[in-house]
């Protein structure tokens, strides 16, 4: 049986819930020696503050820290690759993230090392009996752990349905390979990648998780639960039954425990702690809330990653906040690699790298994304309105209140 166990933050006392969370499910003893190299693996995929449910709260990372130091192992990192998009040094990338977020923070307190790695020395693996990915880079930092604890918050996805502990682990892909996960298929790259880099522990972060398009803090939801478990299918199938999402219906997770990597069959684990029915809450998947939202705007699409989809969904944002809401039915976007372009009634704007061979359709955004600035601009073009209200409508958007700068 796979043990998964689910705990109650009380009192905001998070690594009292880490710990208890972690305990239950088999502690750290049996897997910490004092000469393991341990990864600490959380997901920063961008730069933004710790709490907003988008990437793993600095203070259950600092709780498994603490814990990972009391068995005084050789060296322990705290290691991530920002997502694509996050991943440009000197302009913004993983190092920013680690600072906004209170990462490199609670690695100065703790005295860990952290690394970018996307900027780490990648190394070529090669999967046996692979879905998608027979071989592919991976960085060197997660090769060489002895011990990987997978940090992930919990979410909805645009592409896989939720992001949990097995889709966490493309931070240990450089930046190049990402993108090919998407080309080539996700869900099946996911459970490739974990074939060759799986984590030992699970440690859900599920204090605040996001639903729908992730749009903060719209998006939001409080769960206050700690998740933690050393089978990673079991906690994703487990985290997607509080999710009140059949895990039978999340294909990475299905492929994961076809392959072996663990199980997602309820009978087979056992949860300790609270009963998933407790804490259970519906997540609102990201196609039900981008329709309540910009269901007027056309999409010809296939395959674009969610660097492209994240870049876009801030320029559908913007103009809503600058009041374009009906200009946005005239749009037409155009991504990833569609292999056939209907006919269009709406404005075209060809968004991205994959989709430059239709270029010429209409007004072009170059990049791999492109920055979501830089497609407002062009939407702006496009459909002929306002560029500096838009402009104002983002400043204020972003403006930081008082008292928080």
């Amino acid at each position: 049986m796979a043990v998964v166990s689910i705990v109650r933050v009380q009192n905001e006392d998070i690594e009292g819930a880490v710990r208890s969370a972690v305990k239950q499910a088999g502690g750290l003893d049996a897997l910490i020696g004092r000469d393991s190299i341990v990864l600490v693996k959380p997901n920063v995929l961008r730069p933004l503050e710790s709490g907003t449910g988008i990437l793993t709260d600095a203070r259950v990372t600092e709780a498994v820290v603490k814990m990972t130091k009391e068995r005084d192992p050789r060296r322990i990192i705290i290691g991530e690759g920002a997502s694509v998009g996050y991943d440009f040094p000197d302009f913004r990338d993983t190092l920013d993230a680690f600072k906004m977020s209170g990462t490199e923070e609670v690695a100065q307190r703790c005295g860990v090392e952290l690394i970018d790695l996307n900027r780490d020395e990648s190394v070529e693996v090669e999967v046996p009996d692979a879905y998608v990915m027979k071989k592919f880079r991976v960085a060197k930092t997660a090769l060489e752990a002895d011990v990987i604890i997978s940090i992930p918050v919990l979410k909805t996805h645009v592409r896989t349905a939720i992001t949990c502990s097995l889709k966490n682990m493309k931070g240990v892909l450089p930046g190049l390979e990402k993108r090919r996960t998407h080309q080539c298929g996700l869900d099946r790259a996911i459970v490739d990648l974990n074939k060759a880099v799986k984590p030992d522990l699970t440690v859900v972060d599920a204090v605040n998780c996001m639903e729908g398009t992730w749009e903060y803090p719209r998006d939001r939801l409080t769960l206050n639960l700690i998740v933690a478990g050393a089978d990673p299918v079991a906690v994703d199938a487990t985290c997607a039954r509080i999710m009140r999402l059949d895990p039978a219906m999340v294909l990475h997770i299905q492929l994961a425990q076809e392959k072996g990597l663990g199980t997602a069959d309820p009978s087979e684990i056992e949860v300790k702690g609270l009963r998933v029915e407790e804490v259970a809450r519906r997540f609102r998947p990201y196609s039900e809330v981008f329709k309540s939202r910009f269901g007027m705007i056309t999409f010809v699409e296939k395959d674009a990653c969610t660097g492209c989809m994240g870049e876009i969904y801030s320029t559908f944002v913007y103009l809503r906040e600058a009041g374009y809401d009906r200009e946005l039915g005239k749009l037409t976007v155009i991504m990833g690699r569609p292999e056939v372009i209907p006919r269009m009634e709406g404005k075209p704007l060809v968004v991205g790298r994959c989709a430059s061979h239709y270029a010429k359709l209409g007004v072009f955004v170059p990049g791999c994304p492109p920055h979501g600035t830089a497609i407002t601009d062009k939407a702006c073009e496009t459909l002929g309105i306002d560029q500096e209200r838009v402009h104002a409508a983002i400043e204020e958007l972003h403006k930081v209140p008082p008292g928080k700068g």
